[in-house]
C-alpha cells in the first residue's frame, strides 16, 4: 500500500499514476469478458437459429461451432496483444521518466539487448544504476507471452503460416499446458491463460513502479 507521504510527495507527471489506472481498467474488463463473450454467442444463436427456421437442422449445425469456438477464439485472442503492449509500454514510460529524474541523455530506446525485456534490463541496471531488475523468471514467462503475441500480430494466430522455428516454440508452449491450443491450425487461448498474464504483466510492472516510488517520492 502507497503511504500517504508517498502519496503526497508524487509528482503529477508520473506515468504511474496512469498506468495504475489503466491496469484497473483492464482487469475489470477481463472479469467481465466471459460473460460478454457468453453474450455474444448467445445473440448470434439466437438470430441465426431465427433465420434457418423451418431449414434442416444439418444446412446450419455449423453455427454451433463458430459459437463455442470460433467467437470465444477471436475475441480473445487479440487480448494477449494488448497485455503485450501494456508491459512494453508502461515499463517504457517509467523508465524515460527515470531519465528524466536521473539526469540521463541515453534514453531507453538507445539500449539494445537480446530481447525487449533485457533492453529494459540493461537500462535499468547500467544507466539508471537501480538496485532492481527484472529476474529470471520474469523474462523466462515475458519470451513465453511474446512468442505467442507474435503468433497472433504477425500471422493472425495461424500457427502454420509461421516458420519451422517459430511453429516449434509455439507447440511446445502448447504442450506445456499453460493455457494454449490448437483448433484447425489456429492458436487458442484460454480464459485463464489471460487471467494468469495479466497478473504476470501487472505484477511486474507494478514491482518497478514500487521501486521507483520508493526512490522518488517517500524520502523527499
Amino acid at each position: 500500500m502507497v503511504s500517504l507521504k508517498r502519496f503526497m510527495n508524487m509528482d503529477i507527471n508520473y506515468p504511474g499514476i496512469n498506468i495504475k489506472v489503466e491496469l484497473s481498467v483492464i482487469g475489470e474488463y477481463l472479469n467481465e469478458m466471459e460473460s460478454g463473450i457468453n453474450a455474444v454467442c448467445n445473440s448470434y444463436l439466437e438470430r441465426e437459429e431465427k433465420e434457418n427456421e423451418g431449414v434442416p437442422h444439418y444446412e446450419y449445425q455449423h453455427i454451433y461451432s463458430i459459437a463455442e469456438q470460433e467467437i470465444p477464439r477471436i475475441i480473445k485472442m487479440p487480448f494477449v496483444v494488448t497485455l503485450y503492449t501494456l508491459f512494453e509500454n508502461s515499463v517504457f514510460e517509467l523508465l524515460r521518466y527515470g531519465q528524466n529524474k536521473e539526469h540521463k541523455k541515453i534514453g531507453v530506446k538507445d539500449i539494445r539487448g537480446k530481447s525487449l525485456i533485457s533492453s529494459y534490463n540493461k537500462y535499468i541496471q547500467h544507466i539508471l544504476e537501480y538496485k532492481f531488475c527484472f529476474d529470471q523468471g520474469v523474462m523466462s514467462e515475458f519470451s513465453q507471452v511474446t512468442k505467442v503475441r507474435n503468433c497472433i500480430a504477425h500471422s493472425n494466430g495461424n500457427i502454420e503460416s509461421m516458420n519451422d522455428s517459430l511453429k516449434n516454440d509455439l507447440v511446445k508452449l502448447i504442450e506445456m499446458d499453460i493455457g494454449l491450443s490448437q483448433i484447425n491450425s489456429q492458436l487458442d487461448v484460454s480464459y485463464d491463460y489471460l487471467v494468469k498474464t495479466y497478473n504476470f504483466v501487472s505484477s511486474s510492472i507494478r514491482e518497478l513502479m514500487e521501486y521507483m516510488e520508493e526512490r522518488y517520492f517517500e524520502n523527499t
